[in-house]
């Protein structure tokens, strides 16, 4: 089984691949929409794997599970990254940002 950071490494690389690719659609969004946006990318997401669990389905139009959880990590780690200027100093810390 691969590590935590293994896995959080290569996904960073990915992410950074796919917006290179498609540009920085959710900065964009989020700079329109605000947390609404981000609140409403999980909510779809998560959605999303509901369905494909409840129907026991690996896969439904050309997005596995796998790729739902992906995306799900990636709009959380956008909406932490969007949110970290606004962040108090004491949350930060929290988390070693």
């Amino acid at each position: 089984m691969k590590s935590f950071s293994e896995i959080s490494k290569a996904l960073d690389s990915f992410t950074a691949k796919k917006n290179e690719a498609y540009g920085d659609a959710y900065g964009k969004n989020f700079d329109t929409f605000g947390l609404t946006y981000s609140a409403i990318e999980v909510f779809n997401k998560v959605n999303r794997i509901v369905t494909l669990t409840k129907n026991n389905q690996g896969s439904a139009n050309n997005e596995s599970l796998l790729d739902s959880y992906v995306d799900l990590r990636n709009y959380a780690e956008f909406a932490i990254q969007h949110m970290l200027p606004d962040a108090s100093d004491e949350d930060k810390s929290k988390y070693g940002l």
